[in-house]
């Protein structure tokens, strides 16, 4: 209507205003029509706000007219229905708005698929059945990753290892859903990951996966608190809840007092405590750690692993280390070598060995 409106080929609510006011609105509303449209489809939180302006502005323009057509008797009949339904589809629009937005859309994933990714009977962890993964730069083809198949149990401690350009992070972001492999299968808990749509695969890191990266990954601008709070309520957990959470963690890690500090403040040691405190703050089945002891001393190292090694044992999370450190693998129960994107050699160890 608006763009019909901007035509000449009719008339909307905006048009009672005065111009110049009224082309600005129309062009005004347009543009928040277009972005909301795209956030929606995008499922961006941004978008809703965005979709969530038109129809808010068609109900108050359309309110406000509707009360001038019924106290002005020159007020045409046509223009006061076109009012009328300007007000109450602005309305619907924003309860429909509402209803899907993007920020729910992992609270509101079929129970199927719930189920589904919550299934804790499956023998194996993490399966990589035949996977290759290929990089394109120009005409030149870079595999990364060779028709490698691993399987790792429930509980395992893993370290893998091997030079640089391995494969080794490479294969850490396959199975943790950050990459998606160029033929083959990656499953976690029995379900191929190449059949969940970007929402599934969204909650799946979300809920069963934990992250340590080398370089901490820490939002700069917010406090301890509010870093380890973020993957709490993207979940949807209560304010009560999280706190306790976040405390609880930040005790274990030895941190308790830093939770209104900033990360730059922090040393090296403490930022990767952070790190895995965050990592572990929606109980996550799956710790996946890339060279979480690259960037600080020993001694902070062995703490580091301490942490990883004692998540393992008490409470029985499988643990992924990709390291070069031989005194960090010496932590696993099976030590996977890894070069030109192939597994050359296993060592086992502890109670997994044959």
């Amino acid at each position: 209507m608006e763009i019909a409106s901007l035509l000449g080929r009719g008339h909307t609510v905006t048009s009672g205003l005065p111009s110049p006011i009224g082309v600005i609105m129309k062009v005004f509303i347009l543009i928040t029509s277009l972005l909301g449209v795209y956030g929606l489809v995008n499922n961006n939180k941004t978008g809703v706000y965005f979709a969530l302006l038109t129809p808010l502005f068609e109900m108050i323009f359309g309110g406000s007219s509707l009360i001038e057509a019924l106290n002005t008797s020159n007020i045409s009949v046509a223009f006061a229905i076109q009012a009328l339904v300007s007000t109450v589809l602005g309305f619907t629009t924003c309860l429909c708005v509402f209803k899907t937005n993007p920020q729910a859309t992992l609270d509101t994933m079929p129970a199927a698929n719930i189920r589904q990714l919550s299934d804790s009977t499956h023998e194996y962890a993490v399966e990589v059945v035949d996977v290759t993964k290929k990089y394109f730069l120009g005409p030149i083809v870079v595999p990364a990753i060779n028709g490698l198949s691993l399987r790792v149990h429930r509980g395992e401690f893993v370290a893998l290892m091997g030079p640089s350009g391995s494969g080794k992070s490479t294969l850490l972001n396959l199975i943790g859903a950050l990459d998606r492999p160029s033929s083959g299968r990656v499953l976690i808990d029995g379900v191929d990951i190449s059949t969940l749509d970007d929402s599934e695969l969204a909650r799946l890191r979300n809920e069963k996966i934990g992250f340590v990266f080398q370089a901490y990954n820490l939002i700069a601008r917010s406090n301890v608190l509010r870093n380890m709070e973020l993957p709490a309520l993207v979940k949807g957990y209560p304010k009560k809840e999280r706190l306790k959470r976040i405390n609880d963690l930040l005790t274990i890690v030895g941190l308790d007092d830093k939770a209104p500090r900033k990360p730059k403040t922090l040393s090296g040691g403490e930022q990767q405590r952070v790190a895995i405190a965050r990592a572990l703050i929606n109980d996550p089945s799956i710790i996946l750690a890339d060279e979480p002891t690259g960037n600080i001393d020993s001694k902070t190292g062995r703490e580091i692993m301490g942490f990883l090694k004692k998540m393992n044992v008490e409470k029985g999370t499988t643990v992924i280390v990709v390291t070069h450190a031989h005194e960090v693998a010496r932590m696993a129960d099976r030590t996977i070598h890894l070069r030109d994107g192939r597994i050359t050699e296993e060592e086992t160890v502890g109670s997994l060995a044959t």
